[in-house]
């Protein structure tokens, strides 16, 4: 499937919610209250009493509370354990991506790229997020973990987007749940160095100049001409 076709409907970003747009069910407010005061391990003792209600939503409220502070404090084991349990209660694409991420984060790139399949296999029955985003999350997920290598396909997947796209305006991109081209760039570039030298990073870059809008390509070649300054002279003198 096309990138494109892969975008068509979806305008949502893949964004974490406490809980679910419904409403908070009055036995987790004060869970709710803790984890938006960025009281991690209180919102997660008060959610536990939940997590074998009776009620599966309620007890997957219990859960997602749980992955969320967990996560927020870097206990990637339990946080993947809490997203797994409320994957299945709720196996959707958000729960696949969370599970993909939390799992890059604990060094489980392997399994972390299988939730990612997932992802796109659960997203292409929904179209509930944005894969650009979804992608670009991982991608960032897998650099915090310290494996910039691994994020590179999902990085080209993003490149090769804008090159069909090729308008790079901010409200187009922002309409089709495209991270801005800007932000792409300068976000991109320090996983990029990790893994590539600077020939192979300009050509990596250039590679798109022929395919974006005249906005794009100016855009391109002004920071490609402050962000990498050497290897542009160097490439000229060749």
């Amino acid at each position: 499937m096309g990138i494109i076709k892969r975008l068509l409907g979806r305008s949502k970003t893949a964004e974490l919610s406490a809980v679910k747009p419904a409403g908070t069910p009055p036995q987790l407010a004060p869970a709710v209250a803790a984890l938006q005061g960025e009281e991690w391990a209180a919102a997660v003792r008060l959610a536990q009493p939940y997590l074998e209600a009776k009620e599966p939503a309620l007890r997957a409220d219990a859960y997602r509370l749980c992955a969320l502070a967990t996560s927020r404090q870097g206990q990637w084991g339990t946080a993947f354990s809490c997203w797994l349990k409320l994957f299945e209660l709720e196996p959707n694409a958000h729960n696949a991506l969370q599970l993909a991420s939390v799992s890059v984060m604990a060094g489980e790139i392997a399994r972390g790229q299988a939730w990612m399949m997932k992802f796109d296999e659960l997203n292409r029955q929904s179209r509930e997020f944005s894969c650009a985003m979804a992608y670009a999350n991982f991608a960032s997920a897998l650099a915090q973990a310290g494996h910039a290598a691994e994020a590179l396909p999902y990085l080209t997947w993003l490149r090769e987007l804008y090159r069909e796209l090729k308008i790079t305006d901010d409200m187009f991109l922002h309409q089709r749940g495209v991270p801005f081209f800007g932000a792409f760039l300068e976000n991109s570039l320090p996983l990029l160095q990790t893994c590539l030298d600077d020939g192979e990073l300009l050509a990596w870059y250039r590679a798109m100049l022929d395919d974006l809008d005249d906005a794009g390509r100016a855009r391109l070649s002004g920071w490609l001409a402050d962000a990498m300054p050497y290897a542009a002279a160097n490439e000229q003198t060749e």
